[in-house]
């Protein structure tokens, strides 16, 4: 009998996609930026294709040309990497069955000076956002268009000017949340809604960056119905397929505020992946292919949280370092790793979201000590 082609799985970290593929059984090439311990063992093959800033173009198109080609590709599954660069993505999905978002949705969601005004068109409330300045930066932040992680967001009032793909939106207070979510480029399904955290500011380049996220997050029922409201207007409109986030915030008045849409499957999808008939990987597939699950999907309601730890210091991971069954994300020992860069991710589960992340960060203290004897 002949093995069944692999899916090709491109992001800046593919571990989480690569662990759902294979609880629906099928085989991945993962091209990443870390080949980290676990994403080999998942992966048919792999290969780091990382370069200054983000993929190195070459090395991506000839490692997918040489591990999984278009005759040998059963399609092509993408995550987080391809913001700033569609047309690295029209590349790679070239001879290949492209299983998420097309390029040009990328280009839409992801350009400030389309996406929100279109979000006002659609009369979706979002922070005051605009291209150039104000007279006043307090009370404003810096984002690149395009950025991913929140590492690129900064006070603006802190930053010298925007350049290129800079924008400004204003600071709102309230909590940050996300929804993951299924589409098939006319209706959603909501997976979950998910509180964010940032990363802890003394071990982290920006006070914005992404540092996890608690599945199951405590919202009235009426924000999931206004979320499920904008959804049913952003996604036809956008033509969003597959799995996808929207991070908003919950302002001080109670009110959701849209910050973005991450066009392709979230960090968050492996809060709810264990927990899910078949696996999520298979129905980003399927809503790919214009199916959406009917009924309950998440078959648990035990609280999951993931969280990143981040090298306090220039570090050298020990070449015989036991990573705890709690990890995942694991660099090959005596790899240096700079500080501020993600060492690997913990994951605890807990019967409410604030249990959860307490969990997550003891065990992120865990991890710090162990890399403290190993600084480099």
């Amino acid at each position: 009998m002949q093995a069944k082609a692999p899916f090709l799985i491109a992001a800046v970290s593919g571990r989480a996609l690569a662990a759902s593929a294979r609880r629906a059984g099928h085989a991945v090439v993962v091209l990443d930026f870390f080949n980290d311990l676990d994403t080999r063992a998942f992966a048919k093959r792999s290969r780091a294709c990382a370069g200054p800033g983000g993929f190195d173009a070459r090395l991506l198109l000839q490692a997918a040309e040489t591990l999984c080609p278009p005759k040998a590709c059963a399609g092509l599954v993408y995550g987080a990497g391809f913001e700033r660069r569609p047309g690295l993505l029209a590349r790679l999905a070239r001879g290949r069955r492209l299983y998420g978002n097309a390029p040009q949705t990328l280009r839409l969601v992801k350009d400030p000076a389309r996406f929100f005004p279109l979000l006002k068109r659609l009369e979706i409330p979002h922070p005051e956002t605009r291209l150039t300045p104000p007279s006043d930066r307090e009370g404003w932040l810096l984002k690149q268009a395009g950025g991913a992680g929140g590492g690129h967001v900064v006070p603006a009032a802190e930053a010298c000017r925007a350049g290129r793909g800079g924008y400004y939106q204003r600071r709102l207070n309230g909590r940050c949340c996300s929804a993951l979510f299924l589409a098939d480029g006319r209706g959603a399904y909501l997976v979950g809604f998910n509180e964010q955290r940032t990363a802890d500011g003394s071990h982290s380049p920006s006070r914005y960056l992404y540092g996890g996220a608690v599945s199951h997050a405590r919202l009235p029922a009426r924000i999931r119905h206004e979320v499920e409201a904008i959804l049913e207007r952003l996604v036809p409109e956008a033509g969003l397929v597959g799995l996808n986030g929207l991070d908003f915030m919950v302002d001080e008045a109670g009110q959701v505020q849209v910050l973005e849409v991450n066009p392709r499957p979230p960090a968050t999808v492996e809060l709810y992946d264990a927990d899910c008939r078949d696996s999520l990987f298979e129905w980003h597939l399927r809503a790919c292919d214009g199916r959406l699950p009917r009924g309950a999907l998440v078959r648990c309601v035990q609280v999951r949280a993931h969280a990143i730890v981040y090298a306090p210091v220039p570090v050298r991971v020990p070449p015989r370092l036991r990573w705890p069954r709690w990890c995942s994300d694991l660099p090959r020992g005596g790899l240096r790793i700079p500080a501020g860069a993600p060492v690997c991710t913990v994951h605890s589960r807990g019967p409410n979201p604030r249990s959860a992340w307490a969990l997550a960060v003891r065990r992120k203290d865990v991890i710090r000590s162990a890399l403290g004897a190993a600084a480099a």
